[in-house]
């Protein structure tokens, strides 16, 4: 097959599923310019499902800004921002494979062994932390690869692959800890912790520029690259997208590598603040990521959301936690509150696509 005839399937796949987000939103698909097809795809995900997204986070805004004073304070403000950076940059990876129909249930050990093995190449064998964090990313990423490829060269659902390795992986931690947290001693000043946990300023943390700069990278490749269509292609109808040429396999193996990467940052991220690699870090994070992508407005069944949706169900998610802590409440009423919203958009996602049907 020469060059012309791959492009010509890669657009036909394009457009195939430009026009069943289109024809989910109830609308026509009209002719269009190949160059237009991102901004399309953009523009119907926005109308569909941000929307309603954007509008339940306002409202929670304004709801905590009237029942506390101190939610609006510029330190609370930042507080959330940075706490909920974290967990927008895993949420990323996550949002790939949901719209790819994939799921990854061990980004939470993932991303706790991460930072007990950046925290172990720096207090351990004195590799400056940069090159550290680079190896840590790498590896990653590479731990990704095995779940991709453990998934669809055996196709195995990704919910079972995951799920055994979020035991392997906080097992991997354990063990190379002994249950004991690694400390990491850094001149005060030293670039990597300006960097990952210092202050723009004086004021913002960096971590909201880490997440901001992923978050516009990521949107780039799902709004307007090849790749990112065939994202939304290998999610909305993996038989089709495969009959036009994409290799849907492939897809799904890239989406579980950025997700492994993605946890790689996020640990260089929390070590720089903590300065220390505990061996239970991430526990249960996962649900945190789920909760972010499906508040978001992306389904569970694949083939549509955005990182702009994951952003939003993300500071959702960041506003509740803030929001019960400075109103006092349990914090055994945070899993409830967090289950009940989860159950809530998915049963309205569903729905809404029964209506349409």
């Amino acid at each position: 097959m020469d060059h012309e005839q791959t492009e010509l399937i890669d657009d036909t796949a394009t457009d195939a599923v430009l026009d069943e987000l289109e024809s989910e939103a109830g609308e026509e698909a009209p002719a269009h310019p190949a160059s237009s097809r991102a901004t399309r795809a953009l523009g119907v995900i926005f109308r569909v499902r941000e929307i309603t997204v954007l509008g339940a986070a306002v409202l929670l805004f304004l709801s905590l800004s009237l029942a506390t004073p101190l939610f609006l304070q510029l330190d609370n403000l930042l507080l959330v921002a940075r706490q909920i950076s974290i967990l927008a940059i895993i949420a990323i990876g996550m949002t790939f494979l949901f719209i790819a129909r994939e799921i990854d249930l061990s980004v939470g050990s993932l991303y706790g062994v991460l930072v007990v093995f950046l925290a172990f190449l720096i207090a351990k064998t004195s590799l400056n932390p940069w090159p550290a964090m680079a190896v840590t990313v790498i590896l990653g990423a590479g731990l990704g690869l095995v779940n991709g490829l453990v998934t669809t060269l055996f196709d195995i659902p990704s919910f079972i692959v995951t799920l055994g390795m979020l035991s392997v992986l906080r097992g991997a931690a354990l063990l190379l800890t002994g249950g004991w947290p690694v400390l990491i001693k850094l001149p005060e000043g030293h670039s990597f912790l300006n960097l990952t946990a210092g202050h723009a300023g004086g004021v913002v943390p960096m971590q909201i520029f880490w997440m901001v700069g992923l978050m516009l990278l990521a949107g780039f490749v799902l709004g307007k690259t090849r790749f990112g269509a065939h994202v939304y292609a290998t999610g909305g109808n993996e038989e089709s997208a495969q009959l036009t040429g994409i290799r849907t396999k492939r897809v799904k193996t890239i989406c579980f590598v950025v997700t492994g990467a993605l946890c790689g940052i996020a640990a260089a991220l929390l070590l720089g603040q903590v300065k220390s690699g505990f061996p239970l870090t991430g526990q249960g994070f996962e649900l945190d990521v789920i909760a972010a992508v499906v508040i978001g407005g992306t389904p569970l069944f694949g083939g549509a959301g955005s990182i702009l949706g994951t952003l939003l169900g993300a500071s959702i998610t960041g506003m509740i936690t803030n929001g019960l802590v400075l109103l006092g409440a349990s914090a055994y009423f945070e899993p409830v509150a967090k289950g009940s919203i989860i159950v809530a958009a998915v049963l309205a996602d569903t729905l809404i696509r029964r209506r349409r049907a």
